[in-house]
Protein backbone atom coordinates (compact mmCIF):
# COMPACT_ATOMS: atom_id res chain seq x y z
CA UNK A 1 0.00 0.00 0.00
CA UNK A 2 1.26 3.06 -1.12
CA UNK A 3 0.69 6.34 0.87
CA UNK A 4 0.98 10.35 -0.21
CA UNK A 5 3.20 12.45 1.77
CA UNK A 6 3.02 16.07 2.37
CA UNK A 7 4.63 18.58 -1.01
CA UNK A 8 3.49 16.19 -2.98
CA UNK A 9 1.16 17.28 -6.04
CA UNK A 10 -2.28 15.09 -6.58
CA UNK A 11 -2.59 16.49 -9.78
CA UNK A 12 -0.47 16.54 -13.27
CA UNK A 13 -0.67 20.31 -13.80
CA UNK A 14 0.69 20.39 -9.85
CA UNK A 15 -2.11 22.80 -9.09
CA UNK A 16 -2.99 21.10 -5.78
CA UNK A 17 0.18 21.15 -3.42
CA UNK A 18 -0.74 18.52 -0.09
CA UNK A 19 0.32 19.94 3.07
CA UNK A 20 -1.51 17.99 5.64
CA UNK A 21 -3.27 14.61 6.10
CA UNK A 22 -6.99 15.63 7.99
CA UNK A 23 -8.86 11.96 8.04
CA UNK A 24 -8.17 8.64 6.85
CA UNK A 25 -11.45 6.41 5.92
CA UNK A 26 -12.58 3.48 4.49
CA UNK A 27 -12.33 4.79 1.28
CA UNK A 28 -10.24 7.66 0.68
CA UNK A 29 -7.69 10.13 2.49
CA UNK A 30 -8.51 13.39 3.03
CA UNK A 31 -5.47 16.27 2.72
CA UNK A 32 -5.39 20.09 3.61
CA UNK A 33 -3.90 21.40 0.51
CA UNK A 34 -3.51 24.34 -1.47
CA UNK A 35 -4.70 26.04 -4.95
CA UNK A 36 -1.47 27.31 -6.40
CA UNK A 37 -3.22 28.66 -9.33
CA UNK A 38 -6.31 30.58 -7.10
CA UNK A 39 -3.23 31.05 -3.67
CA UNK A 40 -6.33 29.44 -1.37
CA UNK A 41 -6.88 26.80 1.08
CA UNK A 42 -8.58 23.65 -0.15
CA UNK A 43 -9.74 20.33 1.05
CA UNK A 44 -8.70 17.17 -1.18
CA UNK A 45 -9.62 13.69 -1.12
CA UNK A 46 -7.67 10.96 -2.38
CA UNK A 47 -9.59 7.41 -3.39
CA UNK A 48 -7.12 5.01 -1.94
CA UNK A 49 -4.48 3.05 -4.17
CA UNK A 50 -6.20 -0.26 -3.03
CA UNK A 51 -9.35 0.66 -4.48
CA UNK A 52 -8.32 2.78 -7.55
CA UNK A 53 -8.32 -0.33 -9.57
CA UNK A 54 -11.63 -1.47 -8.33
CA UNK A 55 -14.62 -0.07 -10.99
CA UNK A 56 -17.15 -0.38 -8.21
CA UNK A 57 -15.25 2.27 -5.52
CA UNK A 58 -14.38 4.79 -8.68
CA UNK A 59 -18.42 4.82 -9.45
CA UNK A 60 -18.97 5.57 -5.90
CA UNK A 61 -16.20 7.82 -5.56
CA UNK A 62 -17.17 9.79 -8.97
CA UNK A 63 -20.79 9.76 -7.93
CA UNK A 64 -19.56 11.41 -4.62
CA UNK A 65 -18.21 14.68 -6.82
CA UNK A 66 -21.42 14.74 -9.14
CA UNK A 67 -23.97 14.98 -6.42
CA UNK A 68 -22.13 17.40 -4.19
CA UNK A 69 -21.15 19.62 -7.21
CA UNK A 70 -24.92 20.00 -8.11
CA UNK A 71 -25.68 21.04 -4.53
CA UNK A 72 -25.15 24.89 -3.57
CA UNK A 73 -26.04 25.75 -0.13
CA UNK A 74 -24.20 27.33 2.74
CA UNK A 75 -25.10 24.36 4.93
CA UNK A 76 -23.26 21.70 2.20
CA UNK A 77 -19.42 21.47 1.79
CA UNK A 78 -19.09 22.64 -1.84
CA UNK A 79 -17.19 20.68 -4.40
CA UNK A 80 -14.76 22.69 -6.61
CA UNK A 81 -12.53 19.91 -8.77
CA UNK A 82 -12.45 16.66 -10.06
CA UNK A 83 -9.79 14.70 -11.32
CA UNK A 84 -7.53 11.63 -11.96
CA UNK A 85 -3.92 11.62 -12.08
CA UNK A 86 -0.94 9.34 -11.41
CA UNK A 87 -0.20 10.85 -8.30
CA UNK A 88 3.77 11.72 -6.06
CA UNK A 89 3.11 8.50 -4.15
CA UNK A 90 5.37 6.13 -6.54
CA UNK A 91 2.46 3.93 -7.52
CA UNK A 92 2.07 4.72 -11.01
CA UNK A 93 -1.71 3.86 -10.64
CA UNK A 94 -4.08 6.83 -11.73
CA UNK A 95 -5.94 7.66 -8.74
CA UNK A 96 -9.18 9.71 -8.68
CA UNK A 97 -9.18 12.65 -6.85
CA UNK A 98 -11.95 15.46 -5.26
CA UNK A 99 -11.29 19.03 -4.40
CA UNK A 100 -13.85 20.30 -1.77
CA UNK A 101 -14.03 23.58 0.23
CA UNK A 102 -11.80 23.38 3.11
CA UNK A 103 -14.35 23.54 6.17
CA UNK A 104 -12.73 25.54 9.61
CA UNK A 105 -14.31 23.77 12.55
CA UNK A 106 -14.56 20.22 13.79
CA UNK A 107 -17.13 17.58 13.52
CA UNK A 108 -20.08 17.28 15.97
CA UNK A 109 -18.88 13.93 17.16
CA UNK A 110 -16.06 15.91 18.43
CA UNK A 111 -18.49 18.25 20.62
CA UNK A 112 -20.29 15.49 21.71
CA UNK A 113 -19.33 13.86 25.35
CA UNK A 114 -21.39 10.51 27.40
CA UNK A 115 -23.95 11.83 29.48
CA UNK A 116 -23.39 15.40 28.75
CA UNK A 117 -26.69 16.86 26.79
CA UNK A 118 -26.09 19.90 24.42
CA UNK A 119 -28.52 23.11 25.50
CA UNK A 120 -31.40 22.85 24.02
CA UNK A 121 -31.78 25.46 21.93
CA UNK A 122 -28.37 25.09 20.69
CA UNK A 123 -28.87 21.66 19.57
CA UNK A 124 -32.16 22.89 18.34
CA UNK A 125 -30.31 25.57 16.24
CA UNK A 126 -27.60 23.13 15.04
CA UNK A 127 -29.97 20.34 14.03
CA UNK A 128 -32.12 22.49 12.32
CA UNK A 129 -29.21 24.29 10.04
CA UNK A 130 -28.40 20.44 9.16
CA UNK A 131 -32.00 19.63 8.18
CA UNK A 132 -31.95 22.68 6.16
CA UNK A 133 -29.09 21.13 4.41
CA UNK A 134 -30.52 17.54 3.47
CA UNK A 135 -33.50 19.27 2.19
CA UNK A 136 -31.96 20.83 -0.34
CA UNK A 137 -30.25 17.66 -1.54
CA UNK A 138 -33.56 16.06 -1.05
CA UNK A 139 -35.48 18.50 -3.11
CA UNK A 140 -33.18 17.81 -5.43
CA UNK A 141 -33.51 14.02 -5.50
CA UNK A 142 -30.32 13.01 -3.48
CA UNK A 143 -30.18 10.89 -0.48
CA UNK A 144 -26.99 11.12 1.62
CA UNK A 145 -27.85 7.60 3.46
CA UNK A 146 -25.07 8.40 6.38
CA UNK A 147 -25.61 11.24 8.01
CA UNK A 148 -24.09 11.02 11.88
CA UNK A 149 -22.66 13.38 13.69
CA UNK A 150 -19.11 12.62 12.11
CA UNK A 151 -20.18 14.05 8.89
CA UNK A 152 -21.46 17.27 10.24
CA UNK A 153 -18.72 19.91 10.41
CA UNK A 154 -19.17 22.56 13.08
CA UNK A 155 -17.83 25.82 12.28
CA UNK A 156 -16.05 28.57 15.35
CA UNK A 157 -19.20 31.12 14.58
CA UNK A 158 -21.67 27.67 14.81
CA UNK A 159 -22.09 26.91 11.28
CA UNK A 160 -23.17 23.57 10.11
CA UNK A 161 -21.89 21.81 7.28
CA UNK A 162 -22.72 18.60 5.90
CA UNK A 163 -20.26 16.46 4.15
CA UNK A 164 -19.62 12.65 2.79
CA UNK A 165 -21.53 12.42 0.36
CA UNK A 166 -19.43 8.90 -0.48
CA UNK A 167 -22.55 6.64 -0.43
CA UNK A 168 -25.38 8.81 -1.29
CA UNK A 169 -27.11 8.54 -4.52
CA UNK A 170 -29.77 10.08 -6.79
CA UNK A 171 -33.49 8.54 -5.92
CA UNK A 172 -34.06 7.74 -9.35
CA UNK A 173 -30.66 6.56 -10.40
CA UNK A 174 -29.00 3.24 -9.85
CA UNK A 175 -27.69 1.95 -6.14
CA UNK A 176 -24.29 1.27 -6.29
CA UNK A 177 -24.89 -1.73 -3.91
CA UNK A 178 -25.31 -4.79 -4.12
CA UNK A 179 -28.58 -6.31 -3.72
CA UNK A 180 -29.67 -6.79 0.25
CA UNK A 181 -26.15 -5.25 1.26
CA UNK A 182 -27.03 -2.62 3.73
CA UNK A 183 -25.43 0.97 3.58
CA UNK A 184 -25.01 3.51 6.60
CA UNK A 185 -23.51 3.57 10.42
CA UNK A 186 -25.26 0.97 12.70
CA UNK A 187 -25.69 3.59 15.44
CA UNK A 188 -27.54 5.62 13.30
CA UNK A 189 -29.18 3.61 10.81
CA UNK A 190 -33.02 3.44 9.97
CA UNK A 191 -35.26 0.84 10.06
CA UNK A 192 -35.64 0.78 6.69
CA UNK A 193 -32.08 0.57 5.46
CA UNK A 194 -31.14 -2.20 8.49
CA UNK A 195 -33.67 -4.19 6.44
CA UNK A 196 -31.89 -4.00 3.20
CA UNK A 197 -34.41 -1.80 1.76
CA UNK A 198 -34.31 1.57 -0.12
CA UNK A 199 -33.04 4.40 1.17
CA UNK A 200 -35.48 7.83 0.99
CA UNK A 201 -35.86 11.27 2.43
CA UNK A 202 -37.33 9.69 5.60
CA UNK A 203 -34.45 7.69 5.83
CA UNK A 204 -32.21 10.73 6.40
CA UNK A 205 -34.62 12.76 8.60
CA UNK A 206 -34.72 9.70 11.41
CA UNK A 207 -31.00 9.07 11.22
CA UNK A 208 -30.97 13.16 12.06
CA UNK A 209 -33.50 12.20 14.65
CA UNK A 210 -31.14 9.93 16.18
CA UNK A 211 -27.95 12.61 16.24
CA UNK A 212 -31.00 15.16 17.49
CA UNK A 213 -31.49 12.13 20.50
CA UNK A 214 -27.97 11.78 21.38
CA UNK A 215 -27.41 15.51 21.16
CA UNK A 216 -30.14 16.40 24.08
CA UNK A 217 -29.70 13.08 25.95
CA UNK A 218 -26.05 12.56 25.61
CA UNK A 219 -26.21 8.86 24.78
CA UNK A 220 -27.29 7.26 21.83
CA UNK A 221 -31.32 5.97 21.64
CA UNK A 222 -29.76 2.19 20.48
CA UNK A 223 -26.73 0.86 21.82
CA UNK A 224 -26.08 -2.95 21.83
CA UNK A 225 -23.62 -5.58 21.99
CA UNK A 226 -22.99 -5.69 18.33
CA UNK A 227 -23.71 -3.90 15.00
CA UNK A 228 -26.36 -6.17 14.24
CA UNK A 229 -28.00 -6.10 17.07
CA UNK A 230 -28.14 -2.02 16.96
CA UNK A 231 -29.42 -2.36 13.83
CA UNK A 232 -32.47 -4.66 15.13
CA UNK A 233 -33.18 -2.37 17.86
CA UNK A 234 -33.29 0.68 15.44
CA UNK A 235 -36.69 -1.89 13.85
CA UNK A 236 -38.35 -3.23 17.19
CA UNK A 237 -37.73 -0.74 20.52
CA UNK A 238 -39.41 1.84 21.37
CA UNK A 239 -37.34 4.74 21.21
CA UNK A 240 -36.16 5.85 24.86
CA UNK A 241 -37.79 8.86 26.64
CA UNK A 242 -35.93 12.09 26.36
CA UNK A 243 -34.55 13.98 29.40
CA UNK A 244 -37.14 16.18 31.29
CA UNK A 245 -35.14 18.97 30.81
CA UNK A 246 -36.10 18.85 27.21
CA UNK A 247 -39.14 21.02 26.23
CA UNK A 248 -42.10 19.16 25.68
CA UNK A 249 -42.67 20.16 22.03
CA UNK A 250 -39.53 19.85 21.03
CA UNK A 251 -39.11 16.09 22.24
CA UNK A 252 -42.38 15.19 20.48
CA UNK A 253 -40.88 16.65 17.32
CA UNK A 254 -37.79 14.11 17.87
CA UNK A 255 -40.23 11.35 18.63
CA UNK A 256 -42.07 11.62 15.20
CA UNK A 257 -38.49 11.91 13.27
CA UNK A 258 -37.72 8.22 14.98
CA UNK A 259 -41.19 7.06 13.89
CA UNK A 260 -40.17 3.35 12.45
CA UNK A 261 -42.42 3.64 9.40
CA UNK A 262 -40.94 6.05 7.13
CA UNK A 263 -44.81 7.29 6.57
CA UNK A 264 -45.34 8.78 10.05
CA UNK A 265 -41.70 10.78 10.02
CA UNK A 266 -41.34 14.25 8.18
CA UNK A 267 -41.12 13.60 4.62
CA UNK A 268 -37.72 15.28 4.30
CA UNK A 269 -35.69 17.59 6.05
CA UNK A 270 -36.69 20.65 4.54
CA UNK A 271 -40.26 19.80 6.65
CA UNK A 272 -37.95 18.69 9.87
CA UNK A 273 -36.06 22.37 9.72
CA UNK A 274 -39.72 23.48 9.77
CA UNK A 275 -40.62 21.65 12.77
CA UNK A 276 -37.02 22.32 14.77
CA UNK A 277 -37.52 26.17 14.47
CA UNK A 278 -41.51 26.00 15.88
CA UNK A 279 -41.63 22.67 17.77
CA UNK A 280 -44.92 24.11 19.11
CA UNK A 281 -46.78 24.72 16.04
CA UNK A 282 -45.27 21.44 14.76
CA UNK A 283 -47.03 19.53 18.32
CA UNK A 284 -50.59 21.61 17.74
CA UNK A 285 -51.62 18.40 15.40
CA UNK A 286 -51.24 15.49 17.35
CA UNK A 287 -52.15 11.59 17.11
CA UNK A 288 -52.43 8.36 19.62
CA UNK A 289 -48.93 7.70 20.36
CA UNK A 290 -48.12 3.93 19.91
CA UNK A 291 -48.59 1.35 23.19
CA UNK A 292 -45.11 0.79 24.12
CA UNK A 293 -44.15 -3.02 25.37
CA UNK A 294 -44.93 -3.93 28.87
CA UNK A 295 -42.32 -2.72 31.05
CA UNK A 296 -41.34 0.47 29.20
CA UNK A 297 -42.37 4.13 30.43
CA UNK A 298 -43.44 6.76 27.85
CA UNK A 299 -42.29 10.41 29.11
CA UNK A 300 -44.05 12.79 25.63
CA UNK A 301 -47.54 11.77 24.95
CA UNK A 302 -48.89 12.75 22.69
CA UNK A 303 -46.60 11.97 19.68
CA UNK A 304 -47.21 14.65 16.58
CA UNK A 305 -49.13 13.37 13.67
CA UNK A 306 -47.88 13.49 10.65
CA UNK A 307 -49.25 16.32 7.97
CA UNK A 308 -51.27 13.87 5.96
CA UNK A 309 -52.14 10.44 7.99
CA UNK A 310 -50.18 7.37 6.19
CA UNK A 311 -51.83 4.12 5.56
CA UNK A 312 -49.16 2.50 7.55
CA UNK A 313 -50.36 4.55 10.75
CA UNK A 314 -50.76 2.92 14.24
CA UNK A 315 -54.66 1.43 14.76
CA UNK A 316 -54.32 -0.61 18.16
CA UNK A 317 -53.70 2.45 19.98
CA UNK A 318 -57.52 3.58 19.63
CA UNK A 319 -58.74 0.72 20.26
CA UNK A 320 -58.25 0.36 23.84
CA UNK A 321 -59.00 4.49 24.73
CA UNK A 322 -62.40 3.94 22.96
CA UNK A 323 -63.03 0.85 25.72
CA UNK A 324 -62.29 2.61 28.38
CA UNK A 325 -64.20 6.03 27.87
CA UNK A 326 -67.74 3.92 27.77
CA UNK A 327 -66.83 1.50 29.97
CA UNK A 328 -68.48 2.89 33.32
CA UNK A 329 -71.63 2.91 31.30
CA UNK A 330 -72.25 -0.52 30.43
CA UNK A 331 -71.42 -1.09 34.18
CA UNK A 332 -73.78 1.10 35.54
CA UNK A 333 -76.46 -0.23 33.55
CA UNK A 334 -75.77 -3.91 34.30
CA UNK A 335 -76.24 -3.07 38.20
CA UNK A 336 -79.20 -0.82 37.16
CA UNK A 337 -81.01 -4.29 35.72
CA UNK A 338 -79.34 -6.21 38.31
CA UNK A 339 -81.33 -4.34 41.05
CA UNK A 340 -84.62 -4.26 38.71
CA UNK A 341 -84.52 -8.11 38.47
CA UNK A 342 -83.97 -8.38 42.69
CA UNK A 343 -87.23 -6.35 43.12
CA UNK A 344 -89.15 -7.39 40.35
CA UNK A 345 -88.57 -11.19 42.06
CA UNK A 346 -89.25 -9.69 45.42
CA UNK A 347 -92.67 -8.41 43.64
CA UNK A 348 -93.52 -11.54 42.49
CA UNK A 349 -92.64 -13.42 45.65
CA UNK A 350 -95.16 -11.41 47.52
CA UNK A 351 -97.65 -12.25 44.96
CA UNK A 352 -96.98 -15.93 45.62
CA UNK A 353 -98.16 -15.67 49.04
CA UNK A 354 -102.16 -14.42 48.26
CA UNK A 355 -102.43 -16.03 44.64
CA UNK A 356 -101.50 -19.47 43.51
CA UNK A 357 -102.67 -19.65 39.97
CA UNK A 358 -100.13 -21.88 37.41
CA UNK A 359 -100.16 -18.23 35.32
CA UNK A 360 -98.43 -17.05 38.57
CA UNK A 361 -96.07 -19.59 38.46
CA UNK A 362 -94.70 -18.98 35.04
CA UNK A 363 -93.84 -15.28 35.50
CA UNK A 364 -91.01 -16.32 38.38
CA UNK A 365 -89.86 -18.88 35.77
CA UNK A 366 -89.16 -16.98 33.33
CA UNK A 367 -87.35 -13.67 35.63
CA UNK A 368 -83.78 -15.65 35.31
CA UNK A 369 -83.86 -14.59 31.40
CA UNK A 370 -83.33 -10.49 32.44
CA UNK A 371 -81.44 -11.54 34.72
CA UNK A 372 -78.86 -13.26 31.98
CA UNK A 373 -78.44 -10.08 30.24
CA UNK A 374 -76.92 -7.67 33.07
CA UNK A 375 -74.92 -10.76 34.49
CA UNK A 376 -73.36 -10.96 30.91
CA UNK A 377 -72.46 -7.45 31.00
CA UNK A 378 -70.43 -6.67 33.98
CA UNK A 379 -68.78 -10.04 33.03
CA UNK A 380 -67.51 -9.67 29.45
CA UNK A 381 -66.16 -6.02 30.13
CA UNK A 382 -62.95 -7.14 32.74
CA UNK A 383 -62.65 -10.15 31.01
CA UNK A 384 -62.01 -8.53 27.43
CA UNK A 385 -59.68 -5.86 27.84
CA UNK A 386 -56.97 -7.85 29.90
CA UNK A 387 -57.00 -10.33 27.63
CA UNK A 388 -56.41 -7.97 24.39
CA UNK A 389 -54.12 -5.74 25.46
CA UNK A 390 -51.29 -7.82 27.72
CA UNK A 391 -51.62 -10.89 25.70
CA UNK A 392 -50.99 -9.72 22.82
CA UNK A 393 -47.84 -7.14 23.11
CA UNK A 394 -45.76 -8.80 25.45
CA UNK A 395 -45.69 -11.96 23.14
CA UNK A 396 -45.36 -10.90 19.90
CA UNK A 397 -42.32 -8.10 20.46
CA UNK A 398 -39.92 -11.30 21.87
CA UNK A 399 -40.54 -13.34 19.11
CA UNK A 400 -40.06 -10.68 16.39
CA UNK A 401 -36.61 -9.87 18.18
CA UNK A 402 -35.26 -13.11 18.13
CA UNK A 403 -36.29 -14.19 14.54
CA UNK A 404 -34.60 -11.69 12.58
CA UNK A 405 -30.71 -12.72 14.36
CA UNK A 406 -29.16 -13.44 11.05
CA UNK A 407 -26.78 -16.36 10.73
CA UNK A 408 -24.61 -14.60 7.92
CA UNK A 409 -22.32 -11.38 8.15
CA UNK A 410 -20.85 -9.06 5.51
CA UNK A 411 -17.19 -7.96 5.54
CA UNK A 412 -16.09 -5.56 3.27
CA UNK A 413 -12.43 -5.32 3.21
CA UNK A 414 -12.96 -0.73 2.50
CA UNK A 415 -14.43 -0.81 5.45
CA UNK A 416 -11.37 -1.99 7.27
CA UNK A 417 -8.00 -1.64 5.24
CA UNK A 418 -5.98 1.78 5.84
CA UNK A 419 -7.69 1.57 9.80
CA UNK A 420 -6.05 0.95 13.08
CA UNK A 421 -5.61 -2.88 13.53
CA UNK A 422 -7.05 -2.94 17.24
CA UNK A 423 -10.02 -1.12 16.08
CA UNK A 424 -10.60 -3.23 12.95
CA UNK A 425 -10.70 -6.51 15.50
CA UNK A 426 -13.08 -4.82 18.18
CA UNK A 427 -15.39 -4.36 14.93
CA UNK A 428 -15.03 -7.83 13.67
CA UNK A 429 -15.51 -8.98 17.26
CA UNK A 430 -18.51 -7.20 17.17
CA UNK A 431 -19.90 -8.69 14.08
CA UNK A 432 -19.53 -12.49 15.62
CA UNK A 433 -16.35 -13.33 14.04
CA UNK A 434 -12.77 -14.28 15.25
CA UNK A 435 -10.13 -12.09 14.36
CA UNK A 436 -6.43 -13.45 14.06
CA UNK A 437 -3.70 -10.46 13.81
CA UNK A 438 -1.05 -11.17 10.88
CA UNK A 439 1.92 -9.44 11.25
CA UNK A 440 3.64 -7.81 7.55
CA UNK A 441 7.18 -6.92 7.69
CA UNK A 442 7.56 -2.91 6.98
CA UNK A 443 9.38 -2.24 3.91
CA UNK A 444 9.58 1.04 5.31
CA UNK A 445 7.56 3.25 4.10
CA UNK A 446 3.94 2.11 5.99
CA UNK A 447 2.27 3.04 8.60
CA UNK A 448 2.93 0.77 11.96
CA UNK A 449 -0.25 -1.23 13.29
CA UNK A 450 -2.65 -0.22 10.08
CA UNK A 451 -4.32 -3.04 8.22
CA UNK A 452 -3.23 -3.94 5.08
CA UNK A 453 -6.22 -6.55 4.55
CA UNK A 454 -8.96 -8.59 5.64
CA UNK A 455 -9.04 -12.39 4.70
CA UNK A 456 -11.65 -13.90 3.58
CA UNK A 457 -14.45 -11.44 3.02
CA UNK A 458 -17.74 -11.17 1.83
CA UNK A 459 -20.56 -13.22 3.37
CA UNK A 460 -19.13 -15.38 6.40
CA UNK A 461 -20.73 -17.42 9.20
CA UNK A 462 -20.91 -16.14 12.46
CA UNK A 463 -17.93 -17.46 14.82
CA UNK A 464 -15.31 -17.38 11.71
CA UNK A 465 -11.92 -16.78 12.07
CA UNK A 466 -11.11 -14.01 9.84
CA UNK A 467 -7.01 -12.90 9.25
CA UNK A 468 -6.30 -8.92 9.97
CA UNK A 469 -2.80 -8.20 8.26
CA UNK A 470 -0.97 -5.17 9.52
CA UNK A 471 1.89 -3.75 9.12
CA UNK A 472 4.94 -4.41 11.63
CA UNK A 473 7.37 -1.73 13.07
CA UNK A 474 8.96 0.22 10.27
CA UNK A 475 12.82 -1.77 10.87
CA UNK A 476 15.26 0.76 11.97
CA UNK A 477 17.29 2.35 9.58
CA UNK A 478 14.42 2.46 7.30
CA UNK A 479 12.66 5.35 8.42
CA UNK A 480 11.82 7.68 5.46
CA UNK A 481 11.88 11.92 5.96
CA UNK A 482 8.40 11.49 6.35
CA UNK A 483 7.98 10.07 10.30
CA UNK A 484 4.54 11.25 10.40
CA UNK A 485 2.80 9.11 8.03
CA UNK A 486 3.17 6.24 10.40
CA UNK A 487 1.86 7.42 13.40
CA UNK A 488 -1.56 7.82 12.13
CA UNK A 489 -4.12 5.04 12.85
Amino acid sequence: MTTLAPGGHVDDARRYVLESRIATGGMGEVWSARDTVLDRAVAVKVLKTEYADDALFRTRFETEARHAAALQHPGIASVFDYGESSLDDGSGTPRPYLVMELVEGQPLSALLRPDAPLDPAAAQDLLAQAADALGVAHAAGIVHRDVKPANLLVTPDRRVKVTDFGIARAAEGMALTKTGEVMGTPAYISPEQAEGGTASAASDVYSLGVVAFECLAGRKPFVADSAVATAIAHLRDPVPDLPASVPGDLAAVVRRALSKAPGDRYSDGAELARALREPAGAATVVAPAVVPPAGSSTQVMPTVAPAAPAAAAPVPAPAPDRRRTPAPWPLLLGIAAVLAAVLLAVWLGTRDDTDSTSGETDTPSQTPEPSQTPTGTPTETPTETPTETPTETPTETPSETESPEPATVEVDPAAYVGRDRKDVEKELRDLGLEPTPVELENPGDQPEGIVASVEPSGTLQEGDTVAVSYWAKVPPGQEKQDDGEGDEG
